[in-house]
């Protein structure tokens, strides 16, 4: 029981501050020389609160949500009614209300498809891709609008240059003088006092405090009303008296038809204030929503409320925390507001008459400047001078020319703020040399000595991100440093390594062109590893020249080749070293390649061959299986031999390959476990096989042999564990 009281007062406070801003906002559109069809601005206010409000109370990711009409929205319908007011009346008088009716009805319509297919096609991270400073530019303006909109409320017409003296005269100076003072009171104390009911108190206490005067200076309602203190007398019924107003015959489409870009900018903002309503709501409750889900809700609540003419609506922002603060457990109290507003349009409320103008001119001027302090004023500590900027010339744009070149503004400094900000990002995730990052080939003692000076003339960029001119432009600035250093050796081979690419544009094609023009001048091969196909056509379709398969295909007139993936472009460039060296001329002898056994005891080979069985092996063939339980250490005298896993999700991969001079099989051997891959001959193969049995009678025959032998493992080792660590320091680079 106490659940259901707690959430019934919730629910009468977020009626109370709906009514009022349904008044404020409608008031804003609806002000002026439209002023007397209020009542159609009231109606179209509380069709949104009742339809919006209930579809997002029953479908929203937040329990606490109540929506309806916006205040940055209705800003922008302001200036939709005002240009169309102005374009029918002057063709058709009297045409102007329903032809604004209609064209509510329409933007709303429109705004709902789009924020449906938004929401249905996932397209709300999109819109997070908005830059935050133009974000803040959209709603200071909007808060610019709200605050020039409520004077209009107020006094009758909005101040400018010209009317500043009339503005300040007796009759017009005491109908928003007092909206201001309030204003700056709500402002005041709402910056520091943070609870729920402070808002509703003041404004009602606004309310009663404007009668009280009213009651004391002896001035009757007919008169208050008259002389724009009071809202005008209202209908009984809103549905009624509005349908019946309406003339489907006297619509001017062509003044409509004028209002299509600023429903364009109506559609972005409404975007906007879903995105940044629902990550407030989200840090203040503590809950998660999901913004496609609440465009789609949203969406869908429009497109209900479009046939029955109700302004676009949305999640509000300060009706929600204020139902969550006031003790909201569940969606109940977003049902009663919106059923409650149902009952307000049905039945009518005359006594809604009775809200003083000032008071809702008030609250709109405390939106507007609520808006304006947060994102100029406050903004400019908490933004880079760039971005703070950025939000101060979209603001004076939408101050000074409209909303709709602000939006024209906004978009062009968004992708500019983007190109900017992502051209300072590095496209270089890392910068390898040929000495620290080897292949996955075990190489003899003697290669190793030889690749370790001259690995420098591999050079291997890894690239991450996307690449457009921006960011190509500072990587071939790069290359050309490393190609013009003196300090090094001369460069022969370039590996960008694409793993970690998400694209490139068709302008960044244009510097890669210059890229393989300068490496054809130079003489150094450049390769594209772990290319996508659609980035290899568009390189190609830009005039790169790409060698498919280097290994098969020669071009004298290419330099660039691509490779399926790192290790074995690494590999390859490795082999053109040493073939440079003559080091496959005359391959070494069995005791040659492993004299450091035999130096480290002083023994001749002959000790170690009745311990030994040589094993012919044939390209293709395995000498182990993956899972295997073998404790065989095996020399490769000749050929090479590639280990391969097999892992459940990715398939069969390299681990390393190994060639003449080393030794294979020491993990199973020195520890017992199955074999970690499968042994496969590349080449044909003269293998020395040491069994765990011949071993151990070498250990008791030929101690001193044996503990060279277990020394050169150690070393072999230590070696692949500095090479290992040299390459993961390179990797944090």
């Amino acid at each position: 029981m106490r659940e259901i009281i707690s959430n019934a007062f919730a629910g009468f406070i977020s009626l109370l501050m709906t009514v009022i801003a349904c008044l404020s906002y409608s008031s804003l559109i609806f002000s002026g020389d439209l002023g007397s069809h209020l009542n159609l601005g009231i109606y179209s206010a509380l069709v949104s609160a009742a339809i919006v409000g209930a579809v997002m109370a029953a479908r929203s990711s937040s329990p606490f949500t109540i929506a309806g009409p916006d205040a940055n929205i209705s800003a922008l319908f302001a200036l939709i009614a005002h240009s169309v007011a102005v374009g029918a009346s002057s063709i058709r008088p009297g045409s102007f209300v329903s032809t604004i009716w209609v064209t509510i009805s329409i933007s709303t319509l429109v705004t709902g498809l789009f924020l449906y297919a938004a929401g249905r096609y996932r397209l709300g991270k999109w819109i997070r891709f908005i830059p935050y400073p133009v974000i803040g530019g959209f709603l200071a303006g909007t808060g610019w609008l709200l605050a020039r909109g409520s004077f209009k409320v107020m006094a009758g017409f909005i101040p400018s240059y010209d009317n500043l003296t009339v503005l300040v005269q007796g009759q017009y100076l005491a109908r928003w003088l007092p909206g201001v003072m309030l204003a700056a009171i709500l402002i005041l104390v709402l910056r520091r006092a943070k609870h729920f009911l402070v808002m509703p108190s003041i404004l009602i206490g606004a309310i009663l405090v404007a009668h009280l005067w009213l009651f004391s200076a002896g001035i009757s309602m007919e008169k208050a009303r008259l002389d724009g203190w009071l809202l005008p007398m209202l209908p009984g019924n809103f549905v009624s008296d509005t349908w019946h107003s309406l003339s489907p015959g006297e619509i001017d489409w062509n003044s409509m038809l004028s209002s299509a870009g600023n429903l364009s900018a109506l559609m972005i903002v409404a975007a906007i204030v879903i995105l940044l309503n629902s990550a407030s709501i989200e840090i203040s409750t503590q809950s998660d929503i999901d913004v496609d889900h609440e465009l789609k809700s949203t969406g869908l609540g429009n497109l209900l409320a479009a046939p029955f003419g109700g302004l676009v609506g949305c999640i509000a922002l300060s009706r929600t925390l204020l139902n969550w603060k006031a003790g909201a457990s569940s969606r109940l109290p977003g049902f009663l507001s919106a059923l409650m507003s149902a009952a307000v349009l049905c039945i009518g409320a005359s006594y809604l008459s009775y809200v003083p103008k000032a008071v809702l001119g008030a609250l709109l001027l405390y939106i507007g400047l609520a808006l304006i302090i947060e994102w100029i004023y406050d903004g400019f500590s908490r933004f880079s001078r760039f971005d703070y900027f950025l939000v101060l010339s979209i603001f004076l744009m939408i101050a000074a020319t409209g909303f709709l070149p602000g939006i024209g503004l906004g978009i062009v400094a968004a992708c500019m703020l983007f190109a900017f900000n992502y051209s300072r990002t590095k496209v270089i995730r890392h910068q390898l040399s040929g000495i620290g990052h080897r292949s996955s080939i075990e190489r003899s003692f003697h290669e190793q000595q030889l690749l370790d000076a001259k690995g420098d003339q591999i050079y291997i960029l890894v690239l991450q991100g996307f690449i457009f001119f921006g960011t190509a432009y500072p990587l071939l600035s790069h290359i050309q440093d490393r190609i013009g250093a003196e300090s090094r050796l001369p460069l022969r081979f370039i590996l960008l390594d694409f793993t970690y690419l998400s694209g490139l544009d068709s302008s960044s094609v244009l510097i890669f062109k210059k890229m393989v023009q300068m490496c054809r001048t130079a003489n150094i091969t450049l390769f594209f590893v772990n290319t996508d196909p659609k980035i290899v056509m568009l390189l190609e379709e830009g005039g790169c020249s790409i060698v498919k398969n280097i290994e098969q295909e020669r071009d004298e007139n290419s330099c660039c080749s691509s490779f399926q993936d790192l290790d074995h472009a690494i590999g390859w460039c490795e082999e053109q070293i040493l073939s440079g060296k003559g080091i496959d001329d005359s391959p070494p002898s069995f005791e040659v390649l492993f004299s450091q056994i035999f130096e480290e005891c002083k023994s001749p080979i002959a000790e170690l061959e009745p311990y030994l069985e040589k094993i012919a092996l044939p390209s293709g063939a395995v000498l182990c299986k993956q899972g295997d339980t073998s404790t065989d250490l095996y020399f490769l005298e000749s050929g090479q031999v590639t280990i391969l896993i097999n892992g459940a999700s990715s398939g069969t991969k390299r681990l390393r390959s190994m060639k003449s001079g080393t030794i294979v099989g020491e993990m199973a051997f020195y520890l017992g476990k199955p074999r970690s891959g499968t042994i496969v001959a590349d080449k044909d193969c003269i293998i020395h096989k040491l069994s765990a049995n011949s071993f151990s009678r070498l250990e008791q025959e030929k101690r001193e042999l044996a503990f060279a032998i277990h020394k050169y493992v150690v070393r072999l080792l230590a070696v692949r564990l500095a090479y290992t660590n040299e390459r993961l320091s390179q990797l944090k680079i």
